[in-house]
């Protein structure tokens, strides 16, 4: 039912509960393929996105992928940079659509700095948007 899954992280509580949920269902379902995504939202010139930010993405991806491939299924990890803050949710969908996913797994609530403004916003319109089925996961806090 399941053939390829893609799990959306950045590298949050909850973001990492999402990935267990995801090497769980993949491992139960037989799945042939798990895509870990991370869209690294654009930030200021002084943060140096090209190389502070790439490392701590692909640190993001690399432990969330070494996660999944420890229980013996096949992972394939992915970084896309410098979308706007308000656009990560549509990257994620249109990553979901290009790489034509079965489900699309995320956490319910990010790292993002806008605490107020954009937390919990890119799961929501993930929910409302994606043409698969989407399952977001709430860690305990």
């Amino acid at each position: 039912m399941y053939k390829k899954i893609l799990i959306a992280t950045d590298g949050s509580k909850t973001a990492d509960a999402a990935v267990e949920h995801a090497a769980y269902l993949a491992r139960a379902a037989g799945s042939d393929e798990v895509v870990v995504l991370h869209v690294c939202p654009a930030c200021t010139p002084e943060l140096d996105p090209d190389s502070k930010n790439r490392e701590a993405a692909a640190e993001i991806v690399k432990k969330a992928g070494e996660s999944i491939a420890a229980e013996g299924i096949v992972v394939r990890t992915m970084v896309e940079m410098d979308y706007p803050p308000e656009e990560v949710g549509e990257a994620v969908l249109d990553i979901a659509t290009s790489e034509n996913v079965d489900l699309l797994i995320l956490g319910s609530r990010g790292l993002s700095e806008f605490k107020g403004i954009l937390l919990g916003s890119v799961s929501h319109k993930v929910l409302q948007k994606s043409s698969c089925p989407v399952l977001v996961i709430k860690a305990g806090e």
